[in-house]
């Protein structure tokens, strides 16, 4: 059966679904150290990244450290164990999507230079996003406190996909060399303009990747070679409800996605009011690639916004 690891504001969350796309059972692997955010794998090995402080930057946990990747590990059983293995850097903050490739994991933060390569044997390099940003989209304040929210790194074949957010302004991705990411180099080979607003997350499939438009409630779907889009639009069926706090609702805001045999995960919660993100429900919606159509949405309960999904 599809299961995932779902992270949230308050929780790691180990959430399986019948083959019909239905809720099956889920449980807390972690709650001591949201806002947990990006997730990625390496075999048995799950890299989290936990930032230990709420929303207003408050601890969650005082005295542990802040903004690090754990590592957790998958049992033969399949339950998932927490390492004392954790990674950390001095310039990671707000740290937000990662991804794994060849001994090392890609992050993504709030700190220039935005994206880092992080050796799991240790060494940390930086890689400086702004020298990939096209002249017509540049910021003239790039090099300062998130300029572009830089908040997903995915990996495409010999490429990685690096996600601007871009505050106020359209949202767009860049298809960058990893090979020349590896050596500490961002080079850009494409770039995917207009993608929506405050967009989240990519998940690359072959000749197409998707993404999320997140303030525009909005699965996307983009063509690699031409940028061509094609929108699903993301209706909770419990948006009539946003107004009753003993209920679900509001507007969706996605920020997970994830692939898993003939369906996309996606991973939202409700943005209106910014102190309750925090313990908000966490939703999930599952995308019939087929039917290229939503089939069903679920509730997985009080746990805060959702940020990442990875299949397991």
């Amino acid at each position: 059966m599809p299961r995932f690891l779902v992270s949230t504001f308050r929780r790691l969350l180990d959430v399986t679904l019948t083959n019909q796309g239905e809720l099956e059972a889920m449980k807390t692997v972690s709650d001591k150290h949201g806002i947990y955010f990006g997730l990625a794998r390496r075999g048995p090995f799950i890299f989290s990244a936990e930032r230990n402080a709420d929303i207003e930057q408050k601890p969650i946990t005082p005295g542990d450290p802040v903004d690090v990747i754990r590592v957790y590990l998958m049992l033969a059983s399949g339950r998932l164990r927490q390492t004392p293995i954790r990674y950390e850097h001095s310039d990671f903050y707000d740290l937000h999507e990662i991804e794994y490739d060849q001994k090392s994991v890609f992050v993504t933060g709030s700190k220039f230079p935005f994206l880092w390569r992080k050796s799991v044997f240790g060494g940390c390099d930086d890689i400086d996003i702004t020298q990939a940003v096209p002249s017509h989209l540049k910021r003239h304040d790039d090099h300062t406190f998130d300029a572009y929210h830089i908040n997903c790194v995915s990996r495409g074949g010999d490429h990685l996909f690096v996600l601007a957010h871009n505050w106020d302004d359209p949202s767009f991705a860049m298809r960058l060399s990893l090979k020349d990411a590896h050596e500490g180099r961002a080079t850009c080979t494409n770039v995917y303009e207009n993608l929506g607003s405050c967009c989240h997350d990519i998940v690359p499939m072959g000749d197409v990747f998707w993404t999320l438009d997140s303030r525009g409630s909005a699965l996307v779907r983009v063509d690699v070679a031409d940028g061509g889009q094609h929108r699903f639009s993301l209706q909770s069926p419990y948006s009539s409800a946003s107004h009753d706090s003993g209920k679900l609702g509001g507007i969706p805001f996605p920020r997970g996605l994830a692939h898993f045999g003939n369906m996309l995960v996606v991973s939202y919660g409700f943005n209106e009011d910014r102190a309750d993100r925090m313990d908000s429900n966490a939703m999930l919606a599952v995308f019939d690639l087929q039917q290229e159509a939503f089939v069903n949405h679920i509730s997985l309960g009080k746990h805060g916004n959702t940020c990442a999904v990875l299949a397991l």
